[in-house]
């Protein structure tokens, strides 16, 4: 039986659905041949960059079947969400590149966010919020547990010490995004299961591969790698349902 993930980024059992883009050919049939459904994310109208493709910029999952989706979502994106049953919520503000405002990172009881930039509706849903200056935290950090996460930006990091959230702080680079400089580990990644944690690209040739398999086997977390190549930034693996 197919059931939503309960709480955000955090699934228990095998992931039957997840949300992502579909521009890189090599991570959808790694993804597809595992039995998971895709929901490719669609192009933002107000974003000219790569990351106007990027699940985690236009799609918020708050818990279940909720999710809070960008104000000018196309009917057609919206219609496959409402047939998967997903209670849409649709964003107070529109998604800019200089106000991401859906980008943010959901923990158990907690909001990694920039207060200033995230949308009235994420800040309502009655979780913690935890103020930092980065716009893209949710692109910017990969959630490994319901208080741990790995990230290369220090704003992040020393939000999560201030809280007593466990963080693991990575070097920057080591992850190609179009048109940028390097991308993000959250952009790269997203649990399958409980215990397997998926990147789009080939882990280990990660500078920091040793640290983040070793904090991710505090928590359990095997690590998948869907390619032979770089890391790569699509704007992360969404988990929706599971099984």
């Amino acid at each position: 039986m197919t059931k939503f993930v309960l709480s955000p980024n955090l699934p228990q059992n095998s992931v039957h659905t997840v949300i992502m883009s579909d521009r890189k050919n090599i991570f959808v049939e790694e993804i597809r041949k595992a039995g998971i459904h895709i929901i490719p994310s669609e192009k933002l109208k107000l974003i000219n960059g790569s990351e106007a493709y990027h699940a985690d910029m236009q799609i918020c999952h708050i818990g279940k079947n909720e999710l809070i989706i960008s104000s000018d979502m196309s009917i057609k994106m919206q219609e496959k969400l409402l047939n998967l049953n997903c209670k849409l919520i649709k964003s107070e503000n529109p998604v800019t590149a200089k106000a991401p405002c859906l980008n943010v990172c959901i923990l158990e009881n907690d909001i990694i966010c920039n207060t200033k930039t995230a949308d009235k509706t994420i800040k309502s849903i009655g979780k913690n919020l935890i103020h930092t200056n980065q716009y893209y935290s949710k692109c910017s950090s990969a959630v490994i547990n319901k208080n741990a996460v790995i990230t290369a930006d220090k704003s992040i990091y020393d939000t999560c010490i201030s809280n007593k959230i466990d963080v693991l702080k990575i070097s920057e680079g080591y992850i190609h995004l179009d048109g940028y400089d390097y991308g993000f580990i959250g952009g790269t990644c997203g649990l399958l299961s409980k215990n397997i944690l998926a990147f789009c690209g080939n882990i280990k040739l990660h500078k920091d591969y040793e640290n983040i398999k070793a904090f991710s086997a505090n928590y359990h977390i095997n690590l998948l790698s869907l390619g032979t190549g770089m890391l790569y930034d699509i704007g992360g693996i969404l988990p929706i349902t599971e099984k």
